[in-house]
Order: structure tokens, then C-alpha cells, then sequence
């Protein structure tokens, strides 16, 4: 969760979405599940993983040189 941006949406354990609105350094505030411009809570990054928060599709996102690739498939 460290490397979470403002506009990523993150996924809980039973699948649903919320949106990302404000990164801090340690950490980030985010909407209400399904309701995107709807202001949620707070989380550390910890906190968030504890949780079991991922940010959607992290499993496709590669990180080089500090930038965030997101793999396509062709």
C-alpha cells in the first residue's frame, strides 16, 4: 500500500471498491465503498493491509524508477 496514488481504486476482501482522495506519507484517506466522491476514512498503510486492502490490479502494476507501468496483455 505504500506506493497507493489519489485516484487508485482499492478493493477489500469481499471485492468491493473504494477510491483513493489523499495520500499522506503514512497515510491515505478513502471514499466510501461504492460511492467513489463520497468522503470514507482514514488508514495508515498498515492498517490498510491489515485490512486486507489492495489497490485493484496491483497485480499488474510494475514500478520502475519510481513511475507506475501497468502491464496490458496483447
Amino acid at each position: 500500500m505504500k506506493n497507493i496514488k489519489v485516484g487508485d481504486i482499492i478493493v477489500d476482501r469481499d471485492g468491493d471498491e473504494a477510491k483513493v482522495l489523499e495520500v499522506l506519507p503514512n497515510s491515505f484517506l478513502r471514499s466510501i465503498f461504492g460511492h467513489f466522491e463520497e468522503t470514507g476514512d482514514w488508514f495508515t498503510h498498515e492498517e490498510a493491509e491489515a485490512c486486507g486492502y489492495k489497490i485493484k490490479g496491483e497485480d499488474t502494476i510494475r514500478i520502475i524508477d519510481g513511475k507506475r507501468y501497468r502491464l496490458i496483455e496483447e
